[in-house]
Formats: structure tokens, C-alpha cells, sequence
């Protein structure tokens, strides 16, 4: 299993004359369904589409290929969420490794939510599937060489088959894409840089700290994967934007390791370092899209940040960081770290992943900082003491995303929501192709519903004008 995960994909090697693909245009038996149900991500997606299905009256079911534990998260959910108590979800027997029995569950349903990963080696199969039989698909993962090179083979196919993919509604990278679109819609002038600050921390040291499993060692495997594939990525990358013309930002050098006030709330500043996979590969697409198809006025640049908090905090994540990448790239070492994660992640990963408690306490907070120009005139008081050459005004607008749970909560409730908002809100989504949340959702319901429903908070924490030198908070 290891050198499976670690070496090469689940190919998409089938040939779609040889299947017989279901009328595309009449009506599908149901508008979700769940695939992975049983795996750990799955089973908190499960419990949101138990609830949401009721709100907006859906459809559902379940599939996977060991019926027995599917049936298991079913039963959770049936003493969980109230309205089931005559009820019954349906099991669908699909295989990732058998693309015929993936297929067939993909004929039946307008939207799948895949929740099996490494996405890069399991992934390939359900998008083709999906693309192949005009059917919606919706991912969590973070994985920008899975990401980048569906989009490389598959935009083209799925834009033809009217077949919407969007990949990335989780953590990573709905509060960065949707967070910028967000600023751009409140920026009241002409935006020209966006710094995004991620800031991930618990509620309470008290109760998170002893506990030390933070992630689940699926998303640990997917982080080695990621750092193993330097090549792939560059490779698939170098196609994407060849193909689609997409020019990426180039790294500010001043600010890859620097010190930044990311809140009006407080002075301090704090130690931030460049992170730019996989947010700022996600918006760069965004971005093209909205210039290229949107027709719309996107002049601007956007970079991410990760913020340490203490110089011994970013330090030490920094050395981290550059360590796993090296040792990443030895296979010995490689199938090590994916066989003992939690040894090899020093308590971050487990095959069991974080427990209720860790997931409740932990916080994300997304700072979004958008530098501009404004037509905003000054008040008539502070009109006489601005000279003629000072007669321009720039602009600073913070945007501030929170979420509780972001790692799975948050990235349960972003996806089901994903899934909802194409069958609510199609005539506002791109008729098919390959997508990110943003070129997806900017023009529909997406962010109210996650405000709606608890998921995130997006909101407007400081609006600064300045004319020459003179300043006004608005």
C-alpha cells in the first residue's frame, strides 16, 4: 500500500466507448452522492449532508466499497440527526480501483462529493467518471498537482460535457479564494495587491495542548506526497499555464520571512512567512478566470502568508519545513513517514486523526490586507490643507474570515454547501470545466450560506483612506 501511495496514481485507463453511459440529460435518482463515506473526512461529511439534505430537500446517498462500514456511519447518523427515524440512506458499491463500478454511481447522481485521498492517486478516476457521464464533482483537497493537472486534461472535455468540477472547498482554499473575492466586491476604488495572513491556533492551550494529534494521517500522507512531486508539479504547472495563458505572481523576496500587524485589534506585529501552495496557486486560476471568461477588471496580485506569531515559532516551522522536504524526496524515508505517522510527525499525525475536542477547539483566522487607489473624495474640512500634488487617494481594506473546526468542520460544511450551491444556484456557475471555488461561486450564494449556516464569518474589519498626508478611518 505504501509504495502504491507513494509512487504512482490509480490510472483513469478506460475507454469510454467500451461503456454504456446513461442518458446525461434526464433526471438523476439522486443529487448527491457522498464517495468515501466511511473514511475519516467522510464521516464528518456524511453527518452535514444528513442535516443540510433536510434543509434543502435533497436527495442522497453513500458509496464506497466496504458496504459494512458504510452501513456503520449510516447508524451514527440515524441516532445523530433528527428526521430519520424512518429513513433510509441508500449504500452504492463503487470501487476507486475499478472505474466501471465508479462510473455507474456517477450516472445516477447530478453531484458527487469525493471524499477518498491522496487525491493525486485516487483522485483521477472520479473526475474522469464524472466528466464522462456529465455529472457535477466536488473536492476538499489541497492538492495543487492534482488540482492543476485535471484542469491540464480535463477543462476542455468538461466544459464540453457541461460538467462542473471544482476542487479545493475545504480550509485550503475557500477562505483565501472566496475571502479575496469578498475584498474585491467591498474595495471601493481600484485594488492592486492583496497579503493574505493564515493564523491557525487553539481556543484553549488548556485543553488542546496535552492532546497533540492534530491532523489525520491522511492529510499527513497527502503534505509528503505534495513535497515528493516537486517535478510533477512543475511539470503539470508549466502545461496549465502554457494552456491557458495564466500568469502566476512572483514572490516578493522582502517579504518571504517578515514581521506584519495583521489585526486593527492589537499593535503587535507578528512573524509571518511566505506559504504559497496551495491558496496562491488556487486564486492565480481565480484570477484568469475572472480577466479571461468574467471579462472582469482583476488588476491586481495576491500572495499568502502563514503567521508564526514569535521569531522561534517561525524559525522552527521554517527548518521543519525545508527538513520533510528533503527527506521527502528519499523513498526509504518516504514509505517511513507514511507508515509511522505519528512517530514521524513528532505527534501532529494519527491513523485515528484529531479527537472531538481538539477539532472544537481549534481556530482559523484569515486576514486579508487590499492596497489600492480610491475616487473617494475628501470631507471639505480636510479638503483646504491637502495641496494639488497630494490630490490622490490610496486605499487600505482588511478583510478579516474566521471559522471554528477549519480543518474538517469547516471543510465538511464547505463542501456539502459547495455541492448545494450548483444544484441551487447552476444558472450563476460556468456551464462546465474544470474550477476554482472562486470562478465557481463568485456570483452565487456560496459565502451567505456558509455565514448562514455557522460556517465562517466574512467580514469587513477596517476601511483606511489616505489623501497626501492626511488620513480618515471609514
Amino acid at each position: 500500500m505504501e509504495g502504491k501511495i507513494l509512487d504512482q496514481e490509480t490510472t483513469a485507463d478506460h475507454s469510454p466507448a467500451k461503456e454504456q453511459i446513461a442518458d446525461i440529460k434526464s433526471k438523476r435518482k439522486y443529487d448527491i452522492i457522498v464517495f468515501g463515506a466511511s473514511g475519516f473526512i467522510g464521516k464528518h461529511v456524511v453527518m452535514e449532508m444528513g442535516r443540510f439534505s433536510q434543509t434543502y430537500n435533497l436527495t442522497w446517498a453513500i458509496a464506497g466499497r466496504n458496504t459494512d462500514k458504510l452501513q456503520n456511519v449510516l447508524d451514527k447518523l440515524y441516532k445523530t440527526v433528527d428526521g430519520y427515524e424512518d429513513k433510509k440512506i441508500d449504500i452504492i458499491y463503487a470501487d476507486v480501483q475499478d472505474i466501471k463500478t465508479v462510473m455507474r454511481m456517477a450516472q445516477i447522481t447530478s453531484v458527487v462529493i469525493n471524499c477518498i485521498g491522496p487525491y493525486y492517486i485516487f483522485g483521477e478516476v472520479v473526475v474522469k467518471s464524472c466528466v464522462l457521464t456529465s455529472t457535477h464533482y466536488v473536492d476538499i483537497t489541497g492538492e495543487t498537482l492534482f488540482m492543476e493537472k485535471m484542469a491540464c486534461i480535463y477543462n476542455k472535455q468538461a466544459e464540453e460535457n457541461h460538467s462542473i468540477i471544482v476542487s479545493a472547498l475545504g480550509m485550503t482554499s475557500v477562505p483565501s479564494d472566496l475571502g479575496v473575492e469578498f475584498l474585491y466586491k467591498h474595495f471601493n476604488g481600484e485594488l492592486k495587491n492583496v497579503d493574505v495572513y493564515m493564523y491557525l491556533y487553539p481556543s484553549s492551550f488548556v485543553h488542546i495542548f496535552p492532546m497533540c494529534t492534530f491532523i489525520h494521517d491522511g492529510t499527513w500522507i497527502s503534505t509528503i506526497l505534495h513535497l515528493a512531486t516537486k517535478k510533477q508539479r512543475l511539470h503539470y504547472r508549466n502545461l496549465l499555464d502554457e494552456l491557458m495563458g495564466i500568469t502566476r505572481v512572483k514572490p516578493n523576496v522582502s517579504k518571504i520571512f517578515h514581521r506584519r500587524q495583521t489585526s486593527m485589534q492589537s499593535d503587535n506585529k507578528e512573524w509571518c512567512l511566505a506559504f504559497p501552495e496551495p491558496d496562491q496557486a488556487v486564486v492565480a486560476r481565480s484570477i484568469h478566470h475572472a480577466k479571461t471568461i468574467d471579462n472582469l477588471p482583476y488588476n491586481f496580485d495576491v500572495r499568502n502568508y502563514y503567521v508564526f506569531g514569535f521569531l522561534i515559532s517561525a524559525v522552527i516551522g521554517s527548518l521543519f519545513y525545508v527538513i520533510l522536504s528533503i527527506l521527502a524526496a528519499l523513498e526509504p524515508i518516504r514509505i517511513l513517514f507514511v507508515r509511522f505517522p505519528f512517530l514521524f510527525s513528532m505527534g501532529v499525525a494519527s491513523k485515528t486523526g484529531p479527537n472531538k475536542t481538539t477539532m472544537e477547539m481549534s481556530r482559523m483566522s484569515l486576514t486579508l490586507i487590499g492596497h489600492g487607489t480610491t475616487s473617494a473624495n475628501p470631507s471639505k474640512d480636510n479638503l483646504k490643507e491637502i495641496a494639488h500634488k497630494d490630490n490622490t487617494a490610496t486605499r487600505t481594506t482588511i478583510i478579516k474570515v474566521r471559522a471554528k473546526n477549519p480543518g474538517y468542520g469547516f471543510s465538511s460544511k464547505a463542501v456539502v454547501l459547495g455541492a448545494i450551491t450548483i444544484l441551487k444556484d447552476h444558472i450563476n456557475i460556468p456551464k462546465g470545466g474544470v474550477l476554482t471555488p472562486a470562478s465557481a461561486f463568485r456570483n452565487t450564494q456560496y459565502v451567505n450560506r456558509l455565514m448562514d449556516h455557522d460556517a465562517a464569518v466574512f467580514e469587513i474589519e477596517s476601511d483606511l483612506v489616505i489623501y497626501g498626508q492626511q488620513s480618515k478611518l471609514i
